[in-house]
């Protein structure tokens, strides 16, 4: 379900970020991400939260973001996008005008080519014009490119974007996923670290390693995807107890995984095998109760005899 709902907005990430192997037209165009998931204000309390900010600095011209996965809009929320200005969207993605120049906005939807019909439709109810890309594995496309701004218009070809092969999964979870799929990413970043020699990662950092946008997310975002990389680091600790373990740092805002041992102080084959089985239960070991008679994981690797394994993962 993750990986369909996120598939718009990792298309347009594609687009954005060059040296992929699809095309990147935004890029070449001028434009790229500024943020995600930042709230901005529509005046009094009211407020929306676009998936992404695009920017294109020689233009000043901004372009707020919503991605579907379903086949409608809010009518509500898309409403309210008409009232973001572009003063307020600088100052709430801290963003610096190349000149004393004054912004533009305009708003952009994203969905999935099988819902085009029913998006268009949906957004015509709601009595906006907002210009709308659609997604499939093998195009994307900029339906009525006559709502859009010529600078969005002159990144898309008129056919579309043909893809190579499917968007990348450059955002593979999010803030607003499952806590389930933050433990097998956590585990590897803590492996990693060990094959490092560190003797300890902050859960900020880890965040950083398994979210490759942190950085862009809004306040809020960042603090639940903490908060999840936080409560995998936690379990892991609790399935490995002499191996990692967890406390706060002396601010209260952080928590330090500290890496007790490494796999070679276990393992007798050598520090290349015992790496590579402790990477390959990382990937696909399911998720563990806490057990405090369960054996731990450096020394389940001492004892098991993984050679075939080892092997077959060297081959082509």
């Amino acid at each position: 379900m993750t990986a369909r709902r996120l598939l718009p907005i990792n298309a347009l990430l594609g687009l954005c970020t060059p040296h992929d192997i699809n095309p990147a037209p935004l890029v070449g165009a001028g434009f790229r991400v500024v943020a995600l998931e930042v709230p901005l204000s529509c005046g009094g309390t009211h407020s929306v939260i676009p998936d992404a900010v695009l920017f294109h600095a020689a233009a000043a011209h901004l372009v707020l973001c919503e991605a579907k996965s379903g086949a409608n809009v809010e009518v509500d929320q898309a409403r309210r996008y008409g009232s973001v200005t572009p003063q307020r969207v600088v100052q709430a993605t801290s963003i610096n005008l190349p000149r004393a120049v004054t912004p533009s906005v305009e708003v952009l939807y994203l969905g999935l080519e099988d819902h085009a019909d029913r998006l268009a439709l949906s957004l015509a109810s709601a009595g906006v014009k907002y210009p709308l890309v659609t997604v499939s594995d093998k195009l994307i496309r900029l339906v009525a490119a006559e709502r859009a701004s010529e600078h969005l218009q002159a990144s898309f070809p008129a056919g579309g974007v043909e893809l190579i092969a499917p968007p990348t999964t450059y955002i593979p979870y999010d803030h607003e996923s499952d806590d389930s799929e933050f433990l097998t990413p956590v585990r590897s970043q803590l492996v990693k670290a060990a094959a490092r020699g560190e003797s300890s990662v902050t859960v900020r950092r880890l965040a950083e390693d398994c979210c490759r946008y942190y950085a862009y997310y809004g306040k809020a975002a960042r603090g639940q995807l903490l908060r999840k990389v936080g409560a995998a680091a936690r379990q892991v600790a609790r399935e490995y107890p002499g191996t990692f373990q967890c406390s706060l740092g002396p601010g209260k805002d952080d928590t330090i995984v500290q890496i007790l041992r490494t796999p070679e102080a276990f393992d007798a084959r050598g520090r290349t095998q015992a790496y590579q089985a402790m990477s390959r239960r990382s990937r696909s070991r399911p998720r563990l109760q806490s057990d405090p008679n369960q054996l731990d994981l450096l020394q389940e690797l001492g004892n098991g005899d993984d050679s075939e394994d080892d092997e077959a993962e060297e081959r082509p």
